[in-house]
């Protein structure tokens, strides 16, 4: 899945399902907590935010980016999952992700 965001917007949406990847099937997300992450070059530090359950049964989360979230060039993600029993899982893959500047 390929996503394409601009530097600066706040109305931009990561969306994903959440998969087994060893058989493709959905990841059900009752019960669990699920966030995103990712490294901040300004600041050096690893942001760590809540993700949106969608429709947990079906493995769907989403995150709304707000103000000075997307920078360009690009920008990587990771999705952990921590289910009811304190079990955390986390993409195997990072979501790479392609952020346009904005024009002025």
């Amino acid at each position: 899945m390929s996503y394409k965001f601009v530097s600066g917007d706040t109305g931009s949406v990561l969306r994903v399902t959440c998969t087994n990847d060893s058989d493709g099937s959905v990841i059900n997300l009752t019960g669990s907590t699920v966030s995103l992450r990712w490294f901040d070059r300004a600041t050096d530090a690893v942001i760590n935010k809540a993700m949106t359950l969608v429709t947990p049964a079906s493995g769907i989360c989403s995150y709304q980016f707000v103000a000075g979230e997307l920078v360009s060039p690009s920008m990587s993600f990771e999705v952990r999952i921590t289910d009811g029993s304190s079990a955390v899982i986390r993409s195997l893959n990072l979501i790479d992700v392609d952020v346009r500047e904005r024009l002025p």
